[in-house]
């Protein structure tokens, strides 16, 4: 039996990067994002995106909807 791959497709290469918000300014981005029905990560990219002319994709893949 042929084992199938778990998971979604790869986005592309990515660099993981880490950094500090205030608790207030990370809580509204990531139930905006929730309202959005995006992940916390493709708001912020798609937010850094329009700020620096840099285009983001989601490669065609249809973001992931989050349940509560």
């Amino acid at each position: 039996m042929e084992r199938k791959k778990a998971g979604r497709k790869s986005k592309g290469p990515r660099k993981q990067v880490n950094f500090y918000l205030p608790l207030d300014l990370h809580q509204a981005a990531q139930d905006k994002a929730s309202q959005l029905g995006m992940t916390f990560t493709d708001f912020v990219a798609e937010l850094l995106a329009e700020r620096t002319g840099v285009p983001y994709t989601l490669n065609s893949q249809e973001a992931l909807r989050l349940s509560a």
